[in-house]
């Protein structure tokens, strides 16, 4: 068996983006025709070769959502609970919105176990058939997002096969469970094994051999045995005795993964036919090609996977949580994480991240010219090179898991690119200006200048003909100031419900509902509302939120945050500025009492300094004593309950000198 060390270190890390990469070529081939039947796909695409779509920028599916957002529960802790993934799930998915489908509860198997972790139902009765009935337990979500498991298992199935049951139980029960280990397992030995016969049934091995979900496989491979010249003709031995007739729910587990061995069986190893095969037989093509797509991309490897697969992608990969600044992701970025978790499991350091250090890793950087990733540099013809920092409606597109985003770069930001050749940095915002340092080569900078309502929409470098990018860094000194009487929503399209998915500009709700009027941000709450911007990596040191108290008794200043279950906020409840700290659970650190009326219009100011926290309410000034220890975080409003106008918002990552 192999080893995962420092030695081993560059091959496993490539063979996850490989992975991953899969995975989402899958997604990106089957969700134009997700759902579809195999004699609808027929009809419109007799002969699927490769995407029936040019989806441009990809924007966000559930799929790659759940991979993406479940595995950061290893960041704290290498040895994590049920509880602790259940945690996580509810901590970066937005409340009834995005991530994944909200079908209702009885229907959705997610939305049924967000309702009942909501409602204190801990995993695994969270997920468990005994809470929700076996229909609900058995659909597919227990397998497309358990990909990451293999990939954090360092070689080790017993472990990925330990991860994905557990995480698997906060949503899933009996053969949702046993689809997850699979999946998981598959991959590991995808890593070691180079054929895909073994790796299946290696993977097998780890299941419940009595339970239906081990025994329809096994079932297929023996037809496959059997019949081995003609994919119909076991496609057809599908739909007479495991067809979506025969399971009850939405989208059962059991038939799609029968699609998914035959896949798998017939296609021989080969990526690109196993792939279209997949997709052409129909159901849930996105989730099964993407979970196959895992499997494939580890058995073959960038090699044995088509540019013609690769290079649509551009490396983009965006999501749908509650934390904007992660909506904005990329493949090369991701399959890092997944692979220096497996180091930190694995008792080393978690490796740092490079640029450009993968095959295809361009970093989501666009140019009017042509690109090349070579030696872990980013070769660039043309004259212009860009990255979005934020998308516009018109850059991504569709809006069907309600993609909203926060920038990756804000104003008071410094740009550096360490470039061979002749660049300048630019950055671009909302509104169509452009700003642009001086030419240079070696290091070349800019600073993005300040202003009300700026929003960066893209950043890169100007050059003539050429320049090649050895690295580039986004230091963090934001100055956020945000005018919200003169503020902009933007709309990103239909969603599923049909309505149109319109967001507060560089804002992400989790909770409660914010709208934009003449007055201010208005946020009402009947049990819980937050609503946050900015980066995992902004240093905050001061704050000011300007607000009216319609209907409400409170309303908080969100600082530390990294996502709905943790975050630090000071603010006023009923007659007293209070200190809170969220972890899972809030917590009162400290309150003092509000020694003045608390008039129509309220100003409070938060500053930040060696662990003390100064407060100032309409010129009222205290302090707190406990430390607080973490600066670093996005930050945002919270209201408990009630309805509250917010008409000015300010963050900043450096203390300003007036």
């Amino acid at each position: 068996m192999k080893k995962l060390d420092h030695s081993t270190y560059s091959e496993y890390l490539e063979t996850t983006y490989s992975s991953w990469l899969g995975k989402i070529i899958g997604i990106r081939l089957g969700a134009p025709i997700e759902g579809w039947s195999y004699s609808k796909i027929k009809e419109k695409y007799p002969e699927i070769t490769g995407y029936v779509c040019d989806y441009g920028i990809f924007a966000a599916d559930d799929d790659s959502n759940g991979p993406l957002f479940f595995v950061r529960s290893l960041l704290d802790k290498n040895d994590v609970t049920r509880e602790d993934i259940g945690n996580t799930f509810l901590n970066y998915i937005q409340e009834y919105s995005g991530f994944f489908w909200w079908g209702g509860p009885g229907v959705s198997t997610e939305h049924t176990a967000y309702e009942n972790l909501k409602n204190g139902i801990k995993a695994p009765l969270s997920g468990a058939y005994k809470t929700n009935g076996i229909a609900i337990a058995e659909q597919i979500g227990g397998q497309i997002f358990s990909d990451c498991w293999g990939y954090v298992a360092g070689y080790d199935p017993e472990l990925a096969v330990s991860l994905a049951r557990k995480a698997a139980s906060v949503t899933h029960d009996a053969n949702g469970l046993e689809g997850a280990a699979f999946v998981a397992a598959a991959i590991v030995y995808a890593y070691i094994e180079k054929d895909i016969n073994t790796v299946i049934n290696k993977a097998l091995k780890h299941l419940d051999p009595d339970m239906e979900y081990r025994k329809v496989c096994r079932d297929i491979i023996r037809f496959y045995h059997e019949n081995p010249d003609n994919w119909h003709d076991c496609l057809n031995y599908i739909f007479a005795n495991y067809g979506y007739d025969k399971y009850p729910g939405v989208c059962h587990i059991i038939p799609n993964t029968a699609l998914m061995i035959m896949a798998m069986c017939y296609g021989a190893g080969d990526f690109s036919k196993t792939m279209c095969m997949l997709v052409q037989s129909g159901w849930d093509t996105d989730c099964t090609a993407g979970n196959v797509g895992s499997i494939m991309g580890a058995l073959v490897g960038l090699k044995g996977i088509e540019t013609k697969w690769i290079t649509p992608i551009n490396d983009v990969l965006n999501a749908s949580s509650c934390i904007g600044y992660l909506n904005i992701q990329t493949v090369s970025q991701s399959a890092w994480l997944f692979a220096a978790l497996a180091m930190k499991l694995k008792g080393f350091e978690m490796p740092e991240p490079r640029h450009f250090c993968l095959p295809y890793a361009t970093e989501g950087f666009f140019s009017d010219g042509s690109l090349m990733v070579e030696n872990g540099k980013l070769h660039v013809e043309g004259n212009e090179l860009y990255k979005y920092a934020y998308y516009l409606p018109e850059d991504v597109y569709d809006a069907r898991y309600d993609p909203v985003y926060s920038p990756i770069v804000y104003p008071g930001d410094i740009l550096e690119f360490d470039v061979d050749g002749e660049a300048a940095v630019f950055a671009d915002d909302c509104e169509g200006h452009r700003f642009k340092g001086d030419a240079g080569t070696g290091t070349v900078r800019l600073q993005v200048p300040e202003a009300v309502n700026r929003t960066v929409h893209r950043f890169g470098l100007l050059f003539k003909d050429n320049v090649t990018v050895k690295d580039y860094r986004i230091i963090n000194q934001s100055n956020i100031d945000i005018d919200f009487t003169n503020y902009k929503y933007d709309g990103y399209g239909p969603r599923y419900a049909g309505d149109t998915l319109y967001n507060i500009r560089a804002m992400v709700p989790h909770s409660g509902s914010w709208s934009l009027s003449e007055e201010g941000l208005k946020g009402v709450s009947e049990e819980h509302a937050l609503i946050t911007t900015g980066s995992l990596d902004f240093d905050f040191r001061e704050g000011e939120i300007n607000f009216v108290l319609e209907e409400s008794n409170n309303c908080y200043l969100v600082f530390d945050c990294t996502g709905y279950n943790h975050f630090t906020a000071v603010g006023i409840c009923e007659n007293d500025i209070v200190l809170i700290r969220k972890d899972n659970d809030i917590k009162i650190l400290e309150k003092v009492p509000l020694r003045i009326s608390k008039t129509s219009n309220l100003t409070l100011k938060v500053n930040m300094c060696n662990g003390t926290i100064k407060c100032n309410v309409n010129e009222y000034e205290l302090r707190f004593t406990v430390p607080v220890v973490r600066y670093r975080g996005i930050a945002g409003i919270y209201i408990e309950t009630g309805k509250v106008t917010v008409s000015g918002f300010k963050l900043h990552g450096q203390f300003k000198i007036e």
